[in-house]
Parts: C-alpha cells; sequence; structure tokens
C-alpha cells in the first residue's frame, strides 16, 4: 500500500512538473503577453508548492535563481503572485525584448523588459510605467534573465513559514 502512495505522489510531482515545463517553454525569455497569460492560468497552486517546484527546476542549473515578483509596472505579464526563473546571462548576448533582473541604483533588484541598446548600457522600462528606467542595466548590474515563471494561488504567500535559506529575492515590477 505504502508503494501505491508514493507512487501517486511521484506521478502527481511530475505531472507538476511537466506543466511546468510546458509553461515555461511556452513563455519562453521574451514572455509574450498573450501566451504568458494562457500558459499559467491553470497554474493556480499554493506558493509553498510552487516554491518549492521553482527550486526543483533552478537546481538543475548552478546559474539559475528564483525570484519573487512584487509590484504593478510589468501587469498583465508578471504579478503579486509569480516566481520568476533567472538563468545568469551573457550581457553582450542581450537583445530588446528581454525581460531582466537588474540592481538599480538604490539597490533594490527590478524586473523590467529592455528596450533600447546604448553604449553604455541597456535602457529598461516597465510595462505600465510612462517613461524609462533612470539607471541603466549593465554588465555590474544585471542578474540575469527571466526564462520562466510560475504563478501561484493568491493570498497562500502569506500562510506559510519558509526556511530562511529558501526563501526568493524579491524582484521589484517598480513604478518609475
Amino acid at each position: 500500500m505504502k508503494a501505491n502512495a508514493n507512487s501517486t505522489v511521484a506521478q502527481a510531482t511530475c505531472r507538476r512538473l511537466l506543466n511546468w515545463v510546458l509553461t515555461l517553454s511556452l513563455i519562453g525569455a521574451t514572455l509574450a503577453p498573450a501566451t504568458a497569460k494562457a500558459a499559467s492560468a491553470d497554474a493556480e497552486v499554493p506558493f509553498a508548492q510552487a516554491l518549492a517546484d521553482a527550486h526543483q527546476v533552478t537546481n538543475l542549473n548552478s546559474g539559475w535563481t528564483v525570484y519573487v515578483s512584487s509590484g504593478e509596472s510589468m501587469l498583465p505579464q508578471i504579478d503579486h503572485n509569480s516566481l520568476l526563473l533567472v538563468d545568469k546571462a551573457d550581457f553582450d548576448k542581450l537583445t530588446a525584448g528581454m525581460l531582466v533582473v537588474y540592481r538599480d541604483a538604490s539597490g533594490d533588484l527590478v524586473s523590467h523588459r529592455l528596450i533600447q541598446h546604448t553604449n553604455d548600457g541597456w535602457v529598461a522600462k516597465g510595462l505600465n510605467n510612462t517613461q524609462e528606467d533612470p539607471g541603466l542595466v549593465t554588465r555590474q548590474n544585471l542578474q540575469g534573465v527571466v526564462f520562466g515563471m510560475m504563478r501561484y494561488q493568491a493570498g497562500t504567500d502569506k500562510l506559510v513559514a519558509l526556511d530562511a535559506a529558501k526563501q526568493p529575492a524579491v524582484a521589484y515590477a517598480k513604478k518609475y
């Protein structure tokens, strides 16, 4: 009987991870709005489960990190109930349209879209911001490129006591 219970749990975990992988492959590095919304709509799971799944994915590569999103400048693509999967990126391979996480002049982590390359770095902007970010994304402040997103059930993040070592850093979708 115990083997059947373990098998059922393993199958459920595999199905959930397959759903995340399909979601991630549909989203891609540029997070097309219609695709991102449609792909993640059925992925409403509690925060603790989404975070465990995100860590399971990011543990596959030492250059991958999980961030939790906060803010409104990237709605509807990224909302408060999103975990961002970020890959350490080669600065020289960045392209316009990529969603990145970088550290701004105030020290905050910010998740915004690259819109234009300049001699000094990349101009970034939140989807709902009327103006560009005040600072540039540079080789020094770039944390990585978002390659996927996992959404979790609204409000469940407040109900879970987490191991501090596994708590992701917050990447703000800032209004400037």
